[in-house]
């Protein structure tokens, strides 16, 4: 693995990185591309300003990571939206309104939150699960990803091959390649 650190002197006008017209995962030749948008925390003229990375990748490794989103995001979505129902409304019920202004929607409002943390940690429990379930079919990598919890609160992105973090309060941005020729290849093109 290698790793590669991005300057970063403007977050208002990030850096545009080059990638090799190789799959970061496999090394084939690319075939399309995974728009990678990572947020930069400031906006420029009312809109927020996003440092895209256009992760090539081949067609396969395209099909892997969108069933590796199949095992994570999905399921992760589904049973912390279950988990919650199974929470809120029990929750609801026996949480007594005041009487006051102030406290007469506390029984949902408590609800809510309690559904809410149970539903986050539901359905990462059901993700941490069957990310051990599918290491055969989808490899190692199924594990190194941080959980979608963790991702939902991380300036992150990760996909076959490639990890994206900001690093240093966003002052620079660091890329680690699985795929050591292509990481040497995308070293030349941005000049590391």
């Amino acid at each position: 693995m290698n790793s590669y650190e991005i300057p970063i002197t403007d977050k208002k006008n990030p850096p545009v990185v080059k990638f090799p017209a190789r799959c970061v995962n496999c090394g084939k030749p690319k075939e399309t591309v995974l728009p990678l948008k990572l947020h930069m925390g400031v906006q420029k003229r009312d809109q927020m300003v996003m440092m895209d990375l256009p992760v090539p990748v081949c067609r396969e490794c395209e099909k892997k990571e969108q069933k590796i989103a199949g095992v994570t995001l999905v399921p992760f979505m589904i049973a912390g939206l279950i988990t919650f129902v199974i929470v809120f409304i029990p929750v609801w019920f026996i949480t007594p309104d005041g009487t006051t202004t102030q406290t007469i929607g506390l029984s949902i409002t408590v609800a809510a939150f309690a559904g809410m943390i149970a539903g986050l940690i539901g359905g990462t429990l059901v993700e941490f699960l069957l990310r051990f379930m599918f290491v055969p079919l989808y490899g190692r990598l199924l594990l190194k990803r941080p959980l979608t919890v963790f991702g939902l609160f991380d300036d992150s992105e990760d996909v076959l091959g490639l990890s994206a973090r900001f690093a240093s309060g966003k002052k620079s941005l660091t890329l680690t390649f699985e795929n050591d020729d292509v990481a040497r290849e995308f070293s030349r093109l941005n000049h590391h």
